[in-house]
């Protein structure tokens, strides 16, 4: 009835405090990640198969802390493999090597992984053909891949092309692209700006200047209200993806560096590996690019 309507009262501010990670929301990467609370208390959910994801903030902003919450929940889940890329020297991401089947800390290393990743996407593909098949279903024995890069745009040139080409053609076989940076210009993203454009998913924490929501969250977003130069707390952010298409200000979990010990130790003897070697570079990656 017209006349009739719900009204919750949220007596205390859910985002008050630091929200302690409550542990993995999925056990399956078909499944929505929570990532944390929003304003009115309900969990922020984000489903990450067949979907692009692009993390940004300015330094502070809690980009490595929504990463860490994205990866507990994806490494207790064993139809996905997970590779990273940190050319920090691992700073950021070492403390999950032992549930990563691989970790690219240089750039020869970067360049090498995104090649294998681009042979993987190309070997599957001929294969779903050859089944007669349009889409990948993951599972235990066959699991999705996704590959999840620290501060993008130290990339070498190289690896941008092999990640634009994922961004482009890694959906129907289930290998997509987590990128966390901190202005994603089109330097920074590299020549080419199909991967920003093919970002299914847009979390923005906060920003120094206006004109980086819209690189973020896409042209015309500050206007439209998504104001994430307002935001304060560290963790604080808005999310655009085809689940969430209002401007609400939300906060990721937190998950301490003990709690990360203690996780990656018990997730990593389970997690899938994919074959050593893999398929052959040598006509994988040349021709899709």
């Amino acid at each position: 009835r017209a006349d009739r309507f719900t009204m919750r009262v949220i007596e205390t501010d859910p985002h008050a405090e630091p929200i302690p990670w409550p542990g993995p929301s999925a056990k399956s990467v078909t499944k929505p990640v929570d990532i944390g609370i929003s304003e009115d208390g309900r969990p922020v959910r984000v489903l990450l198969l067949r979907r692009n994801v692009l993390i940004g903030g300015t330094t502070g902003a809690g980009k490595s802390g929504i990463l860490n919450v994205i990866i507990a929940t994806l490494a207790a889940c064993p139809d996905v493999i997970l590779w990273g890329v940190d050319l920090k020297g691992g700073m950021e991401l070492q403390p999950w090597a032992a549930c990563f089947d691989r970790l690219a800390t240089t750039p020869h290393e970067a360049d090498d992984l995104f090649k294998d990743a681009v042979g993987w996407l190309n070997h599957r593909a001929r294969e779903k053909a050859a089944q007669g098949q349009r889409t990948h279903e993951p599972s235990r024995d066959d699991p999705a891949l996704i590959i999840i890069c620290d501060e993008y745009a130290e990339l070498p040139e190289e690896s941008h092309d092999c990640a634009d080409s994922i961004a482009r053609r890694g959906r129907a076989v289930a290998v997509n692209l987590i990128a966390a940076t901190q202005r994603p210009t089109q330097a920074a993203m590299g020549k080419n700006t199909a991967v920003r454009s093919q970002m299914d998913v847009r979390i923005c924490l906060r920003v120094r200047e206006r004109r980086d929501v819209d690189l973020i969250l896409g042209q015309g977003s500050f206007n439209a209200g998504w104001q994430a130069h307002q935001l304060t707390q560290p963790g604080a952010f808005l999310i655009s993806d085809p689940e969430h298409t209002a401007p609400e200000r939300h906060r990721a979990y937190l998950i301490d560096d003990e709690r990360v010990t203690r996780h990656a130790a018990q997730c990593a003897p389970g997690r899938p590996r994919l074959p050593a070697g893999g398929p052959d570079r040598s006509e994988e990656h040349t021709s899709e690019l």
